[in-house]
């Protein structure tokens, strides 16, 4: 696995992939000494092992839902970093995965200064590690993350992992940089405040998680700012927000995001409280992507908010059901109709929501000039991405570098054979969406799916979506 012979198979696709895969925001020069550079090198999968006290281990699997934080070591490419915490991390994932009974995969969450005020790793200060459970393709965050990066919105950094636990394999993981300080240093200088809005109804817990496996769906009934709709100058009622701040925020930022809310749903100054050509690039890559388990969805998380002198950013956060792994209709047995999530309209891309209770969208589809801006950015995103095979020359290397670790790792959720046969339906799935989105903007076929002359559609018979994402 880790031998020369490995390092021969993937040696001529490193260069071209370190290439493709530009690291985005700032980047430092000179001696790799950055996480940007060492532990977000794209060209290699590489190797941590946490050391955990055994009976730590031992309490955390027996009860994986409390997200406990656990003392312990993590060695990152044979460098050894001493006292950080480790906790799970997730929400639907980890409940399906101790609700499961046969697996102690699960995903954690790494803080580097939880216990030495001030240390880090190279200047990160979190790190997720990904157990990929909700995605047989092993590539849909890391890829996705990649093309919000292209397109020129700030997205954290990721590369992949082989995990061991005080030297027990767990397998094939993905390392995903935390959006929190460190990120907000390399990407914003260090200025701002930050926030991951959600909506407290959508934490699951086993009950819940239990009746998305019997087929039953789970209602979400309240929203508190999540949906970023503005409700008056109070922010008191914006909790969904303000009780999730990821770090202490500058002095005036609650009443800074209020007051941008406020212009934002009168279309007001937007230039002067939104980033809009950030905002605009965000939505041309997550709209293509087709994300119901986000803020287009009925699911209200899955994206941070940041503010800095009272203009407003979107953060991407967590793709691994794109293309309709969520279902529309949020029960999982269900599956998708493929040739919706392949044809679905760029300019109506909410799901089961009107366009005012979506207003971070609303503003973009309200204003023939903001539309036409984003139009132009998913001409450019399908153009240089799909259009110049860049895509698939992309996911070709990725493919061929996990490919030996995904055939021998003993945990996995999906054997070999089942990720080659989601590897190549991710691959005509986004084809094919590419299409369909070139039939639109050029104006064969409507942007908005119900207005759409059945026979114009993409043709999408015998595509299951749901081979990328069998979670049940």
């Amino acid at each position: 696995m880790h031998s020369k012979t490995l390092t021969k198979r993937i040696v001529s696709a490193l260069l071209i992939f370190s290439l493709a895969f530009p690291l985005g925001c700032a980047r430092s020069s000179g001696a790799p000494d950055t996480y940007e550079e060492l532990l977000f090198d794209t060209g290699r999968v590489h190797e941590i092992d946490i050391s955990i006290a055994q009976e730590d281990l031992e309490a955390l699997r027996a009860d994986p839902g409390s997200k406990t934080k656990y003392e312990a070591d993590i060695t990152i490419d044979g460098e050894l970093i001493q006292n950080v915490s480790c906790a799970t991390k997730g929400n639907s994932s980890l409940q399906f995965v101790a609700s499961r009974g046969d697996s102690d995969r699960y995903s954690y969450k790494i803080n580097f200064g939880k216990y030495i005020e001030g240390q880090t790793y190279h200047g990160l200060d979190k790190l997720n590690l990904l157990n990929m459970f909700c995605d047989a393709t092993f590539m849909k965050d890391f890829i996705t993350y990649g093309m919000f990066r292209r397109a020129g919105v700030p997205a954290p950094l990721a590369s992949y992992v082989w995990l061991t636990i005080n030297g027990e394999v767990q397998g094939l993981y993905l390392a995903v940089e935390d959006i929190d300080e460190s990120f907000i240093d390399r990407c914003y200088g260090g200025t701002g405040s930050l926030y991951k809005p959600e909506n407290e109804d959508i934490r699951l817990d086993a009950d819940d998680a239990a009746e998305l496996q019997d087929d039953e769906s789970v209602v979400i009934t309240t929203c508190n700012g999540a949906d970023l709709v503005y409700r008056g100058e109070d922010p008191v009622l914006y909790t969904d927000i303000f009780d999730n701040d990821v770090y202490d925020p500058e002095d005036g930022s609650h009443e800074r995001v209020t007051e941008a809310l406020g212009h934002m749903a009168e279309c007001d100054g937007l230039e002067d409280y939104l980033y809009t050509d950030e905002i605009i690039a965000y939505f041309a890559v997550h709209n293509f992507v087709v994300n119901y388990d986000s803020y287009t969805g009925q699911m209200l998380h899955n994206y941070y908010l940041y503010e800095n002198d009272g203009r407003l950013a979107m953060l991407p956060w967590d793709y691994d059901l794109i293309f309709g792994g969520f279902p529309e209709d949020g029960i999982l047995e269900h599956g998708s109709e493929a040739e919706r999530v392949v044809n679905f309209g760029i300019d109506a891309p909410l799901n089961r929501a009107a366009g005012e209770d979506r207003p971070m969208w609303n503003w973009i589809a309200q204003s023939p000039e903001y539309l036409d801006e984003y139009h132009a950015a998913m001409d450019s995103f399908i153009s240089d991405y799909f259009e110049s095979g860049a895509f698939d020359e992309e996911t070709a290397v990725v493919y061929e570098m996990i490919r030996p670790y995904v055939e021998q790792d003993p945990t996995a959720f999906y054997s070999a054979e089942t990720f080659n046969d989601a590897y190549n339906m991710f691959r005509q799935v986004a084809s094919l969406r590419a299409q369909s989105i070139r039939l639109q903007l050029d104006g064969e076929l409507s942007t908005v799916y119900e207005e759409q002359i059945p026979e114009n559609r993409v043709e999408a018979s015998g595509i299951n979506v749901m081979v990328m994402s069998r979670i049940i």
